[in-house]
């Protein structure tokens, strides 16, 4: 069917002007897919974004890239990808698309004024890597004061089994999908019914990847969300003019992916432990390792073992309960990061509800080691 395209653009910039997105992404969607020109593709991004249905417009955005043949089309697209993280709070992946935008199109000729929106963003990214300083600060002192209310002489001493546990507090008191129980702290045996491992498995694959053990071994040696303290340590190497490997090595989105993680890091820095957020990693593989035990997905040899390499990582590498616990905020935070296409705002907002949590835990009433 012949598209009157006068008539549609008119009608299009008039429910735009409306802020009626609806209408718009429905409009275009009732047209045959192989009739949609590239402009009627990038407005109907625009009304995906305007609807925050980010999903469906990085969707789009995938079948509209190569179809993008002009400088101008190709900067509308590097926009549209950046407005798409814009809008979610990924001021830093947006950044990068902004710039690109910029390199396609040294010229502007697609009239977006990128020089204008890639300096509004880097204001944005400003202010959030100054809200996460403050946050650092506040996190910092928040721990201290908690261990500061105990005295080291009435802190209680755990067997090593109950200290391991406690090590993976945030994921000890986790309830997974669909059962009614964490696993907690009594049992380091513990087992979920045939009823519920199931369940339990689900959540494991979904969360963690893990359906086996070979998938197990994975996550624990190379799945980066929970190696953390080996991206926080390349980052700042990084950052610092000594990276660990050659940067002729780097493809753009690893180098961009490292200077993401040094500005993150850096804004906390002054707060971090040496170990940085290694705490993290230890806490969510002791996690992983009692789920995928509590199932039978992981037979018991490996999860002693696992168990035991993590008690000893968490005594080399910390002295006190209270530089684990700064750790473990920290190492929250960067994990949302690292998960969330490097979210600043999200980051926050993960880090303060698990502070909330561990200074109203037991952790400041138990001897370290």
């Amino acid at each position: 069917m012949a598209i009157d395209e006068n008539a549609l653009f008119e009608r299009l910039d008039l429910l735009f002007e409306r802020n009626n997105f609806g209408e718009i992404e429905r409009l275009i969607r009732e047209i045959s897919r192989d009739e949609l020109t590239t402009e009627l593709r990038f407005r109907l991004v625009s009304a995906l974004n305007n609807q925050k249905k980010f999903p469906e417009a990085i969707k789009e955005l995938r079948e509209l890239e190569p179809l993008c043949e002009t400088p101008a089309e190709n900067a509308r697209f590097w926009y549209s990808a950046g407005f798409t993280h814009y809008m979610n709070d990924c001021e830093l992946t947006a950044l990068h698309c902004f710039e690109q935008a910029a390199v396609v199109d040294p010229e502007d000729s697609a009239g977006l004024d990128i020089k204008g929106i890639i300096e509004e963003c880097r204001e944005y990214i400003k202010q959030d890597l100054a809200d996460l300083n403050a946050f650092g600060k506040t996190a910092s002192e928040a721990v201290r004061e908690c261990f500061a209310k105990v005295d080291e002489k009435d802190r209680k001493a755990l067997s090593d089994t109950e200290f391991t546990l406690y090590l993976g507090y945030p994921s000890g008191i986790r309830v997974p999908p669909p059962v009614q129980d964490a696993l907690n702290f009594d049992d380091p045996l513990k087992k979920y019914s045939e009823e519920e491992k199931p369940g339990v498995k689900m959540f494991l694959r979904n969360y963690y990847g893990i359906s086996d053990l070979a998938s197990f071994k994975n996550f624990y040696v190379n799945d980066l969300k929970y190696n953390g303290y080996r991206v926080a340590s390349d980052a700042l190497a990084y950052s610092d003019k000594n990276p660990n490997f050659p940067f002729s090595q780097l493809t753009q989105e690893i180098e961009e992916m490292f200077g993401n993680c040094a500005l993150f890091l850096n804004a906390v820095r002054d707060y971090l432990p040496k170990t940085t957020v290694l705490a993290w990693d230890i806490s969510e593989k002791i996690g992983a390792a009692r789920l995928a035990f509590s199932c039978d997905v992981i037979p018991d040899g490996d999860y002693f073992g696992c168990m035991g390499a993590l008690l000893n990582a968490a005594r080399e590498n910390f002295s006190s309960f209270e530089e684990y616990v700064k750790s473990l905020v920290f190492g929250g935070g960067f994990f949302m990061f690292l998960a969330e296409n490097f979210n600043i705002k999200s980051s926050i907002e993960f880090m303060e509800n698990l502070l909330k949590m561990l200074v109203n835990s037991p952790l400041s009433e138990i001897k370290w080691g």
